[in-house]
């Protein structure tokens, strides 16, 4: 009985670290797109300036 609990503790710890793992390069995708607009509303801001 033991060994299934401690296979569903191990079980439980790795899904929640991948979770984790891929809601970190979800974010990091967002930041780098975030950073993109950011660039490209910059650029618009200055064409309209000139």
């Amino acid at each position: 009985m033991q060994t299934y609990l401690i296979a569903a503790y191990i079980i439980a710890w790795l899904a929640i670290c991948i979770y984790l793992a891929i809601l970190a390069m979800r974010i990091r995708g967002v930041r780098t797109e975030l950073a993109a607009v950011e660039e490209l509303v910059r650029e618009q801001q200055l064409e309209k300036e000139l």
